[in-house]
């Protein structure tokens, strides 16, 4: 095998948490890190973007895209512009320490299978209604109970002011 093919074959890359010991197969696709539920990792911080980070598979490489508003840290140092993931490269988002590796997995790590929904770390992204928060147009609004309380209170109010008299 001569060198240049040995370059371009590569073995699988993984991105892995470490708080969780899970390892999270990169493919050609987009792979992206946030506070969204359609986040690949879902990491629920406040001061964790939507859409924080995004690792792209580019000319056979892995690249770090930094596409949140507060800031991602690539081994230690501030990252603004896309950097090339190496083999141990460390990203920190929020408090979430995740490793980049092309390497034997360590002990203790499982792959998550993205076939299979993470019902665990997949949810519905929290959302502030004051603030106006969107729903699907048509859904049912979630005040029906409460109305109905209402009008229990304010009927029973009204018979116990007409009984008085």
């Amino acid at each position: 095998m001569d060198t240049n093919t040995r370059d371009t074959v590569r073995g699988p890359a993984y991105i892995i948490h470490e708080f969780e010991r899970r390892a999270y197969p990169l493919s050609d696709g987009v792979f992206r890190v946030g506070r969204d539920a359609t986040s690949d990792i879902v990491i629920r911080e406040p001061a964790v973007s939507r859409a924080h980070a995004e690792v792209r598979a580019e000319a056979g490489e892995y690249v770090v895209h930094t596409t949140g508003a507060t800031g991602t840290l690539l081994n230690g140092t501030a990252i603004s512009t896309p950097r090339q993931l190496k083999d141990g490269d460390r990203l920190t988002i929020g408090s979430a320490e995740l490793t980049f590796t092309r390497s034997k997995l360590p002990l203790g790590v499982s792959v998550v299978d993205p076939a299979v929904e993470d019902v665990l770390t997949k949810r519905e992204t929290i959302s502030n209604p004051i603030l106006g928060a969107s729903r699907e147009a048509g859904a049912p609004r979630k005040g029906g109970p409460v109305l109905l309380l209402l009008l229990l209170a304010a009927a029973g109010a009204a018979y116990y002011f007409l009984m008085i008299r």
